[in-house]
């Protein structure tokens, strides 16, 4: 069965509010763009945005977006800035009416909206669902949600806003993204996509060469396309970098794909399912598995910072995955910021 993507990432903007922030902070009403204002607004929406559906308390703004510096109207310029929004999200409202979207709920403010209506919540809902598809063993489609959910992100988040909180979230959200692409990247190695991949994860490597999960699916994409010498050489060239920048040798995970690669194995580097779901076969992906079965993973836990617990590289000896190439969107999905979709 191949299910469609995600309604979430249809190019149109359905009629009321809709709002991004995982590139530039902004927002639409009944399919316009809405004129967001001053940094200084856009910075407040963001973080409104950043706890959608949650009230957040007048002190919190103005620490997340003036911080230490010295600001002796802040109150006022909060109330200023969520009057202007209220103005913007609800044209018609009448005068001294309560607000729909934007409440006041004693010193606190909250932005009434539901995931749909913005990237970041879109974004989350359909990782989570991916997971949900891996773990019942269907690959391919959670190998095709993922590339629909990335592309979706243009990024990187929060551009064009300051603050110290939208500086921490914006460090957040970039953690956040690269683990759904080692994650995406686990999933298009056990579809059998190591050719595409290696390319990509030349650079992510080089942008993020502290990063060993990232290492190890070089290692495995070049093992898999007959390239023994170069996954050996990539393996150098990790263990160069953490030694000479940190001082650290390899994790244990590299050790051992090293090993399995020096000891030739026909292909010991697959992702294999823990033991208790190792039976757990999809009925929906057939042979584009490569028998790997599905690796469950939890949902992802939108209040939780960590980025979240992903499947080991285990060291097993089964038959090489075969099974379609993944397709890429424009730039890849591995890239670090994809083309924003046609509106």
């Amino acid at each position: 069965m191949t299910p469609s993507l995600p309604l979430s990432f249809s190019t149109a903007h359905p009629a009321g509010l809709s709002f991004e922030l995982l590139g530039e902070v902004r927002g639409w009403r009944d399919g316009m763009e809405i004129p967001l204002g001053a940094p200084r607004q856009r910075a407040l929406l963001a973080v409104l945005l950043l706890r959608a559906g949650s009230p957040v308390s007048r002190d919190h703004l103005i620490d997340g977006i003036w911080g230490d510096a010295a600001v002796t109207d802040g109150p006022n310029l909060v109330q200023a800035y969520i009057s202007k929004l209220r103005r913007l999200f609800e044209p018609d409202r009448a005068p001294r009416t309560a607000g729909g979207v934007l409440t006041r709920i004693g010193a606190s403010y909250r932005l009434s909206i539901g995931p749909e209506q913005y990237d970041l919540g879109r974004f989350e809902r359909s990782v989570a669902e991916a997971r949900e598809r891996r773990a019942a063993g269907q690959t391919q489609a959670a190998e095709r949600m993922l590339t629909a959910a990335l592309a979706a992100w243009p990024g990187p988040a929060l551009t064009g806003v300051t603050g110290p909180l939208l500086d921490v979230e914006r460090a957040r959200l970039a953690e956040l993204r690269l683990a759904v692409v080692e994650e995406h990247a686990e999933l298009a190695l056990q579809l059998g996509g190591h050719a595409r991949l290696v390319p990509h994860l030349f650079v992510l490597t080089a942008e993020h060469p502290y990063r060993e999960r990232l290492w190890a699916l070089l290692m495995i994409a070049l093992y898999r396309g007959s390239r023994q010498a170069d996954a050996l050489a990539a393996y150098q060239r990790a263990r160069h970098t953490l030694m000479e920048n940190l001082g650290l040798v390899p994790g244990p995970e590299l050790r051992r794909i090293e090993e399995a690669i020096l000891a030739g194995r026909p292909d010991p580097l697959a992702l294999a399912a823990p033991a208790e779901s190792a039976g757990a076969a999809s009925d929906h992906d057939g042979p584009g598995d490569g028998g790997l079965g599905g690796v469950p993973a939890g949902p992802y836990d939108a209040a939780a910072d960590a980025a979240p617990a992903r499947p080991r590289l285990t060291l097993v000896g089964s038959a090489p995955a075969t099974g379609p190439v993944p397709r890429a969107a424009a730039g890849g999905p591995w890239a670090d910021g994809a083309a924003r979709p046609a509106r």
